[in-house]
């Protein structure tokens, strides 16, 4: 049985790369480049892990943070990864009170992230 995957991420270069690499990785993996894309999925599946981008706009917005929220209330057994590189102290302790399981920063080696999404899945 494959591991189930979501990507969030608005960039369509990043997310593409994401969603092949943890494709060959034997992943099944949805992926979408906005929030509200990402709340539907998430309404209507189940998934063992959720990566997402922080900042999802191109803003300096932290909806990455919203995705945090309602995955941590709407499937608690998800795990929560979130991937940027415009991190903040006091972002990332935000993401931490919200239940987010790991604050990763770009740039990061695909094979860094894809053993860090499997050693939360199995709970190492």
């Amino acid at each position: 049985m494959s591991l189930k995957l979501l990507i969030v991420e608005d960039e369509a270069a990043i997310l593409s790369a994401l969603e092949q690499f943890f494709s060959s990785q034997g992943f099944e993996v949805d992926a979408v480049g906005e929030q509200a894309a990402a709340e539907d999925l998430l309404a209507r599946r189940r998934y063992d892990a959720v990566l997402a981008d922080l900042r999802l706009s191109g803003s300096d917005s932290a909806e990455g943070l919203a995705i945090v929220s309602f995955v941590r209330q709407r499937c608690p057994e998800t795990k929560v990864l979130v991937l940027t590189a415009y991190g903040s102290p006091e972002i990332e302790q935000e993401a931490w009170r919200r239940g987010v399981h790991a604050f990763l920063h770009k740039p990061l080696p695909l094979a860094a992230i894809a053993a860090e999404v499997r050693a939360l899945i199995r709970g190492s």
